[in-house]
């Protein structure tokens, strides 16, 4: 189900900017998950929607992120670009030489007919691009770009120092600050963060409702802005940001000011429940649990629920979320989603096991795992285990690729779950 919303949040933000008549879209980064995909219905959703833009003569251009940027150059964006559905910023960059002081060269793309100026840095994996960034030759693409006229737009897909979310503030990642970047652009449109953050010119807080960790002025830069993901990519973010958004930018040519809208995606409702088993037994638990559940409406919406803390009696299995999931399928609720990583127990139990190898270890394992199931399930349950880790031990071909052997386990996984009907 989260799937098609993906998709569907994409064909919606595409028909706003068509609805919209924008002379442009810029994606900065990760326009794909991963630099091959292989999902023919998904892909081919995707392709129409970009012919549409074509037909409508809007182009889009982007840069690859650290999820879909691919060192051989072998990716889906690569095809795109063949087909003529995008035009690929990343070769704007030249490798440094001796005759440049070993600094990096960031040459601008021109769109004349749209009076637009565009450059940008792609994102690499763990950080990299930063070391990147940094080596920019800062003085002579802004020496280029104060003599363009026009809309002005730099495209980089890191975390800014200066509009990390809160969470993230104190986080030890690989980051950039505003200042490290070319001054002289109206617009620097930020990839990499999913939280969606617009910043004025002066470094205050504009429609997104969060302000950056960092604060400050620009100076001589513009508005920048993280514009936030089409759709959330885990429990987390569908927790936190419920939905996707996009951002819809305004400029004036004659007073150069340019005003960012935030765009929510907001194709379905969240329920987030959360709730502290701390000290609690397990049946304890379950009784709120179904209490809270008791006259909600959850119809066509996403049920999202967090247990966490350490149980006083009770193990985490002891509680019945089976019957959680019966209650979300009967209200008709479009998807739920549970998630109990930080739900543990005092209660320790140590089994030796007598097993002589690793299939006999395993066999008690999963016996002793649905031991308090009828035979019938316990036999049912015990198929699907087995199965799973049947499959999960194939190790890749030597002819196949590493994006093709993963579809395939995907699409195994799926018809073992009986999934297919689903996705």
């Amino acid at each position: 189900e989260l799937q098609e919303l993906n998709v569907a949040s994409f064909e919606y933000a595409i028909d706003s900017c068509l609805s919209e008549r924008v002379s442009f879209v810029i994606v900065a980064g990760d326009f794909f998950d991963i630099s091959f995909p292989t999902n023919t219905s998904v892909l081919a959703r995707v392709f129409s929607k970009l012919r549409e833009l074509k037909e409508a003569s809007i182009p889009l251009y982007l840069i690859p992120g650290s999820h879909d940027f691919s060192a051989s150059g072998s990716s889906m964006l690569r095809v795109c670009g063949a087909a003529g559905l995008c035009v690929n910023l990343m070769n704007l960059l030249e490798s440094s030489n001796d005759g440049n002081n070993g600094k990096t060269t960031l040459k601008l793309f021109k769109d004349s007919a749209r009076n637009l100026v565009l450059t940008g840095v792609l994102g690499l994996r763990i950080g990299m691009e930063v070391d990147v960034l940094k080596n920019i030759d800062k003085a002579e693409v802004e020496r280029a770009v104060n003599n363009e006229k026009g809309l002005k737009i730099f495209l980089v897909h890191t975390a800014v120092t200066e509009l990390l979310p809160s969470a993230l503030a104190n986080e030890h990642i690989e980051q950039i600050s505003l200042s490290d970047l070319p001054a002289g652009f109206h617009y620097y449109a930020a990839g990499h963060i999913h939280d969606p953050i617009i910043f004025d010119g002066t470094g205050r807080g504009a429609g997104s409702g969060e302000q950056g960790a960092g604060g400050g002025e620009f100076g001589a830069r513009g508005a920048a802005a993280y514009s936030g993901c089409i759709f959330p990519n885990n429990f987390t973010e569908l927790a936190s940001i419920q939905h996707g958004s996009f951002i819809l930018a305004d400029f004036d040519p004659a007073s150069e000011k340019l005003s960012l809208k935030k765009q929510d995606i907001k194709l379905r409702d969240v329920i987030s429940l959360e709730f502290d088993a701390e000290g609690k037994s397990a049946k304890e638990v379950e009784s709120e649990i179904l209490a809270c559940l008791d006259g909600k409406k959850l119809g066509a919406k996403i049920l999202l629920l967090k247990v966490s803390g350490t149980l006083s009696s009770g193990k985490p299995s002891d509680i019945n979320f089976e019957l959680v999931q019966k209650i979300a399928q009967k209200e008709e609720c479009f998807s739920f989603l549970r998630n109990t990583h930080g739900l543990a127990t005092k209660e320790f139990e140590v089994a030796v096991s007598k097993a002589s190898s690793v299939e006999e270890i395993e066999l008690d394992v999963v016996n002793g795992a649905f031991k308090n199931l009828d035979d019938k399930e316990k036999e049912a349950r015990s198929d699907l285990v087995f199965s799973l880790m049947h499959l999960l031990n194939k190790e890749k071909a030597e002819d196949e690729t590493r994006e093709s052997f993963s579809a395939r386990i995907v699409d195994e996984t799926i018809k073992i779950l009986n999934l297919e009907e689903k996705i």
